[in-house]
């Protein structure tokens, strides 16, 4: 069985195949982080990631969930993570390709403004 995604809209956990599935959870991770604005690499038990969650949904921001303890590679995509960002703790967060960190740095980012300005990079700012 392939890898399972969770893609969090506003709430809603929905669950899906990636259709051309990575064949290392290298690739994947790199994949997955390159293609989506905000990427939380998450546990469903940990309380750390249900607030980071929480202040998305809150803000209503779609994220690709992943959560590490429901897939198939989830230790192999940690082990990365910490390869790559030097954190092995989750919640992991990406925004638009840029590692932002765990929970207090969403937290805090989210309260100085600096989570916004980080979504609107690249934005298309027309009429604004």
């Amino acid at each position: 069985m392939g890898n399972l995604l969770c893609r969090k809209d506003r709430g809603n956990i929905l669950r899906r195949k990636k259709k051309q599935e990575p064949s290392t959870s290298n690739e994947l991770t790199k994949s997955t982080i390159a293609s989506n604005d905000v990427v939380i690499f998450s546990k469903t038990y940990c309380p750390f990631c249900k607030a980071t969650k929480k202040l998305f949904s809150d803000m209503n921001i779609d994220a690709m969930v992943i959560e590490m303890d429901k897939v198939e590679n989830g230790d192999a995509i940690q082990g990365e993570l910490m390869i790559t960002t030097g954190q092995r703790t989750v919640p992991n967060v990406f925004i638009k390709g840029a590692h932002l960190g765990g929970n207090d740095n969403v937290q805090a980012a989210a309260k100085s403004g600096k989570l916004k300005e980080m979504l609107d990079q690249g934005d298309n700012q027309c009429g604004q």
